[in-house]
Protein backbone atom coordinates (compact mmCIF):
# COMPACT_ATOMS: atom_id res chain seq x y z
CA UNK A 1 0.00 0.00 0.00
CA UNK A 2 1.06 3.50 -0.67
CA UNK A 3 0.43 5.38 1.87
CA UNK A 4 3.11 8.03 1.57
CA UNK A 5 2.10 8.94 -1.66
CA UNK A 6 -1.46 9.69 -0.63
CA UNK A 7 -0.24 11.21 2.35
CA UNK A 8 1.17 14.20 0.40
CA UNK A 9 -1.84 14.30 -1.77
CA UNK A 10 -4.50 14.56 0.96
CA UNK A 11 -2.97 17.49 1.99
CA UNK A 12 -3.79 19.63 -0.87
CA UNK A 13 -7.09 17.56 -1.97
CA UNK A 14 -10.10 19.09 -2.21
CA UNK A 15 -9.77 22.04 -3.81
CA UNK A 16 -12.24 22.68 -6.49
CA UNK A 17 -11.95 24.14 -9.60
CA UNK A 18 -13.77 26.83 -11.00
CA UNK A 19 -12.27 27.47 -14.60
CA UNK A 20 -13.37 26.27 -17.91
CA UNK A 21 -11.74 25.55 -21.34
CA UNK A 22 -8.31 25.00 -21.28
CA UNK A 23 -6.66 23.65 -17.78
CA UNK A 24 -4.60 27.01 -16.17
CA UNK A 25 -3.64 28.01 -12.63
CA UNK A 26 -6.53 26.76 -10.38
CA UNK A 27 -7.18 23.34 -12.29
CA UNK A 28 -3.13 22.56 -12.57
CA UNK A 29 -2.58 21.58 -8.96
CA UNK A 30 -5.34 18.77 -8.67
CA UNK A 31 -4.57 17.51 -12.25
CA UNK A 32 -0.67 17.21 -11.36
CA UNK A 33 -1.19 15.23 -8.37
CA UNK A 34 -3.17 12.85 -10.87
CA UNK A 35 0.04 12.88 -12.51
CA UNK A 36 2.12 12.37 -9.86
CA UNK A 37 0.15 9.44 -8.70
CA UNK A 38 0.21 7.77 -11.80
CA UNK A 39 3.84 8.12 -12.51
CA UNK A 40 4.23 6.68 -8.97
CA UNK A 41 2.05 3.59 -10.12
CA UNK A 42 4.13 3.18 -13.17
CA UNK A 43 7.50 3.10 -11.07
CA UNK A 44 5.83 0.07 -8.84
CA UNK A 45 4.95 -1.87 -11.61
CA UNK A 46 8.46 -3.06 -11.77
CA UNK A 47 8.72 -6.15 -9.92
CA UNK A 48 7.52 -9.84 -8.97
CA UNK A 49 4.21 -9.83 -10.84
CA UNK A 50 2.59 -12.63 -9.64
CA UNK A 51 2.34 -11.12 -5.69
CA UNK A 52 1.22 -7.69 -7.83
CA UNK A 53 4.77 -5.69 -7.59
CA UNK A 54 3.25 -2.58 -5.77
CA UNK A 55 1.26 -4.83 -3.30
CA UNK A 56 1.75 -7.07 0.06
CA UNK A 57 1.96 -10.91 -1.48
CA UNK A 58 -0.38 -11.95 1.13
CA UNK A 59 -2.99 -9.51 -0.12
CA UNK A 60 -3.19 -10.74 -3.50
CA UNK A 61 -4.40 -14.21 -4.26
CA UNK A 62 -3.70 -16.25 -8.15
CA UNK A 63 -6.64 -18.03 -10.13
CA UNK A 64 -6.57 -19.78 -13.10
CA UNK A 65 -3.20 -20.76 -14.97
CA UNK A 66 -0.96 -19.90 -12.28
CA UNK A 67 1.87 -22.35 -13.46
CA UNK A 68 4.91 -20.36 -13.87
CA UNK A 69 7.52 -22.73 -15.62
CA UNK A 70 10.38 -20.07 -17.01
CA UNK A 71 10.55 -19.20 -12.93
CA UNK A 72 10.29 -15.16 -14.01
CA UNK A 73 7.49 -14.41 -11.00
CA UNK A 74 4.67 -14.16 -14.32
CA UNK A 75 1.67 -16.89 -14.36
CA UNK A 76 1.09 -18.25 -17.75
CA UNK A 77 -2.70 -16.69 -17.60
CA UNK A 78 -4.02 -16.03 -14.39
CA UNK A 79 -6.08 -13.52 -12.51
CA UNK A 80 -4.75 -11.63 -9.73
CA UNK A 81 -7.56 -10.57 -7.23
CA UNK A 82 -6.46 -7.42 -4.67
CA UNK A 83 -8.05 -6.83 -1.64
CA UNK A 84 -5.15 -5.05 0.23
CA UNK A 85 -5.53 -2.92 2.92
CA UNK A 86 -3.39 -0.77 5.27
CA UNK A 87 -3.37 1.87 8.10
CA UNK A 88 -0.51 4.24 8.74
CA UNK A 89 0.36 7.75 9.94
CA UNK A 90 -3.68 8.11 10.83
CA UNK A 91 -4.37 6.99 7.29
CA UNK A 92 -6.27 4.05 5.86
CA UNK A 93 -5.64 2.88 2.45
CA UNK A 94 -7.69 -0.31 0.35
CA UNK A 95 -6.61 -1.00 -3.04
CA UNK A 96 -9.37 -4.46 -4.22
CA UNK A 97 -10.05 -5.20 -8.05
CA UNK A 98 -8.19 -7.36 -10.27
CA UNK A 99 -5.81 -8.19 -13.16
CA UNK A 100 -5.67 -10.78 -15.86
CA UNK A 101 -1.52 -11.29 -16.29
CA UNK A 102 -0.55 -13.65 -19.69
CA UNK A 103 3.02 -14.68 -19.90
CA UNK A 104 4.03 -13.60 -23.34
CA UNK A 105 7.13 -15.23 -23.19
CA UNK A 106 6.22 -18.43 -20.56
CA UNK A 107 9.44 -20.48 -21.95
CA UNK A 108 12.44 -17.98 -21.32
CA UNK A 109 12.94 -15.16 -18.01
CA UNK A 110 11.72 -12.67 -20.09
CA UNK A 111 9.70 -8.95 -19.05
CA UNK A 112 7.17 -9.84 -21.31
CA UNK A 113 3.68 -9.65 -20.46
CA UNK A 114 0.21 -8.37 -21.10
CA UNK A 115 -1.91 -7.44 -18.36
CA UNK A 116 -5.88 -6.41 -17.88
CA UNK A 117 -6.25 -4.24 -15.12
CA UNK A 118 -9.56 -2.83 -13.15
CA UNK A 119 -8.82 -1.37 -9.71
CA UNK A 120 -9.97 0.45 -7.50
CA UNK A 121 -8.23 2.18 -4.39
CA UNK A 122 -8.97 4.45 -1.60
CA UNK A 123 -7.56 6.56 1.32
CA UNK A 124 -8.82 7.92 4.23
CA UNK A 125 -7.14 10.63 6.39
CA UNK A 126 -8.49 11.28 10.17
CA UNK A 127 -9.66 14.66 8.89
CA UNK A 128 -11.62 12.73 6.87
CA UNK A 129 -9.88 14.09 3.61
CA UNK A 130 -9.94 11.43 0.65
CA UNK A 131 -8.84 10.37 -2.53
CA UNK A 132 -10.74 7.47 -4.47
CA UNK A 133 -9.20 6.29 -7.83
CA UNK A 134 -10.40 3.60 -10.18
CA UNK A 135 -8.24 2.84 -13.13
CA UNK A 136 -8.91 0.14 -15.74
CA UNK A 137 -7.19 -0.89 -19.09
CA UNK A 138 -4.46 -2.72 -20.53
CA UNK A 139 -0.09 -3.06 -19.34
CA UNK A 140 2.29 -4.32 -21.59
CA UNK A 141 5.56 -4.98 -20.92
CA UNK A 142 8.50 -5.88 -22.88
CA UNK A 143 12.36 -5.07 -22.88
CA UNK A 144 15.27 -4.14 -25.06
CA UNK A 145 17.96 -6.08 -23.97
CA UNK A 146 19.20 -8.74 -21.04
CA UNK A 147 20.24 -5.62 -19.57
CA UNK A 148 17.34 -3.66 -20.43
CA UNK A 149 15.54 -0.81 -20.51
CA UNK A 150 12.75 -2.41 -19.15
CA UNK A 151 9.18 -1.05 -20.31
CA UNK A 152 5.37 -0.44 -19.49
CA UNK A 153 2.90 0.70 -22.12
CA UNK A 154 0.35 1.25 -20.23
CA UNK A 155 -2.95 2.47 -21.70
CA UNK A 156 -5.25 3.29 -18.71
CA UNK A 157 -8.71 5.54 -18.28
CA UNK A 158 -8.94 6.82 -14.86
CA UNK A 159 -11.17 8.55 -12.50
CA UNK A 160 -9.76 10.13 -9.39
CA UNK A 161 -11.68 11.93 -6.93
CA UNK A 162 -10.18 14.16 -4.10
CA UNK A 163 -11.87 15.29 -1.17
CA UNK A 164 -10.75 17.79 1.28
CA UNK A 165 -11.71 17.71 4.90
CA UNK A 166 -14.00 20.62 4.49
CA UNK A 167 -15.71 18.04 1.86
CA UNK A 168 -15.08 20.16 -1.32
CA UNK A 169 -14.41 17.77 -4.32
CA UNK A 170 -12.03 18.29 -7.44
CA UNK A 171 -12.72 15.06 -10.09
CA UNK A 172 -9.89 14.16 -12.20
CA UNK A 173 -10.50 12.18 -15.25
CA UNK A 174 -7.41 10.44 -16.96
CA UNK A 175 -6.99 8.88 -20.42
CA UNK A 176 -2.89 7.89 -19.80
CA UNK A 177 -1.32 6.48 -23.57
CA UNK A 178 2.19 5.67 -21.62
CA UNK A 179 5.65 4.26 -22.43
CA UNK A 180 7.04 4.15 -18.85
CA UNK A 181 11.44 2.77 -19.32
CA UNK A 182 13.30 1.36 -16.37
CA UNK A 183 17.48 1.17 -16.34
CA UNK A 184 18.68 -0.52 -13.64
CA UNK A 185 22.03 0.47 -12.43
CA UNK A 186 22.84 -2.83 -11.28
CA UNK A 187 22.04 -6.30 -13.35
CA UNK A 188 17.89 -7.22 -12.59
CA UNK A 189 16.49 -9.95 -13.46
CA UNK A 190 12.79 -9.68 -15.01
CA UNK A 191 10.52 -10.29 -12.28
CA UNK A 192 13.07 -10.10 -9.69
CA UNK A 193 12.87 -7.82 -6.54
CA UNK A 194 13.32 -4.18 -8.06
CA UNK A 195 16.98 -2.38 -7.98
CA UNK A 196 18.23 0.84 -7.92
CA UNK A 197 17.50 2.35 -11.42
CA UNK A 198 16.24 5.55 -13.31
CA UNK A 199 12.81 5.64 -14.90
CA UNK A 200 11.38 8.16 -17.49
CA UNK A 201 7.86 8.71 -18.99
CA UNK A 202 7.09 9.75 -22.33
CA UNK A 203 3.33 9.38 -24.31
CA UNK A 204 -0.02 11.32 -24.31
CA UNK A 205 -2.17 12.24 -21.32
CA UNK A 206 -5.40 13.78 -21.65
CA UNK A 207 -6.88 15.09 -18.24
CA UNK A 208 -9.84 16.82 -17.83
CA UNK A 209 -10.54 18.80 -14.18
CA UNK A 210 -14.49 19.63 -13.65
CA UNK A 211 -14.56 21.55 -16.89
CA UNK A 212 -11.19 22.31 -18.08
CA UNK A 213 -9.23 19.77 -20.17
CA UNK A 214 -5.95 19.46 -21.94
CA UNK A 215 -4.44 17.13 -23.98
CA UNK A 216 -0.71 16.94 -23.28
CA UNK A 217 2.47 15.57 -24.02
CA UNK A 218 4.74 13.80 -21.51
CA UNK A 219 8.28 14.27 -21.32
CA UNK A 220 11.31 12.90 -18.11
CA UNK A 221 13.49 16.35 -18.48
CA UNK A 222 15.21 15.18 -15.12
CA UNK A 223 15.03 10.95 -15.06
CA UNK A 224 13.13 9.98 -12.11
CA UNK A 225 15.72 8.00 -8.92
CA UNK A 226 13.91 4.70 -8.60
CA UNK A 227 14.73 4.04 -4.91
CA UNK A 228 13.51 0.24 -3.59
CA UNK A 229 13.36 1.25 -0.28
CA UNK A 230 10.95 4.09 -1.24
CA UNK A 231 7.08 2.99 -0.54
CA UNK A 232 6.75 5.01 -3.29
CA UNK A 233 9.45 3.90 -5.23
CA UNK A 234 10.09 7.85 -6.57
CA UNK A 235 12.62 9.49 -4.86
CA UNK A 236 13.80 12.13 -7.33
CA UNK A 237 13.32 14.17 -10.68
CA UNK A 238 10.76 15.77 -12.84
CA UNK A 239 8.38 15.03 -15.26
CA UNK A 240 6.16 17.63 -17.70
CA UNK A 241 3.34 17.70 -19.36
CA UNK A 242 2.73 19.94 -21.89
CA UNK A 243 -0.05 21.13 -23.75
CA UNK A 244 -1.70 24.45 -26.18
CA UNK A 245 -4.92 26.42 -24.89
CA UNK A 246 -5.83 29.28 -25.14
CA UNK A 247 -3.36 30.14 -27.64
CA UNK A 248 -0.37 29.47 -25.95
CA UNK A 249 1.80 26.93 -25.04
CA UNK A 250 1.24 25.21 -21.14
CA UNK A 251 3.54 22.81 -19.03
CA UNK A 252 2.19 21.29 -15.46
CA UNK A 253 5.46 20.16 -13.71
CA UNK A 254 5.85 17.55 -11.27
CA UNK A 255 9.27 17.27 -9.07
CA UNK A 256 10.40 14.72 -6.97
CA UNK A 257 12.76 15.70 -4.15
CA UNK A 258 12.12 12.86 -1.64
CA UNK A 259 10.32 9.78 -1.62
CA UNK A 260 6.64 10.82 -1.34
CA UNK A 261 7.37 14.48 -1.60
CA UNK A 262 6.72 16.03 -4.82
CA UNK A 263 5.18 19.61 -5.57
CA UNK A 264 3.14 20.72 -8.59
CA UNK A 265 4.08 23.94 -10.79
CA UNK A 266 2.06 25.49 -13.92
CA UNK A 267 3.47 27.66 -16.21
CA UNK A 268 1.37 29.04 -18.95
CA UNK A 269 -0.21 32.44 -20.24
Amino acid sequence: MKLVTFAVLVAGAGCVAKSSGTIGQSDAQNAGKALAMGIEDSAGGFGPVSSGAAAAPSCVTLSGDTGDPDQDSIPNAATLTFNCSSTALGLAGTVTGTEMVTDDQPSAIAWAFTADAMLHSTLTAVTNASIVSDRNGQIVASQDAVAGPFHLDRTLTVTTVFTGANGAKATVDEMRAWNVSYAPQVTWTPGGAVVTGTVSATGSWDVTVGSASASATLATPTPLTLTPTCSTRVTAGTVTATYEGGGHMNTITVTWTGCGQSTVTYTGG
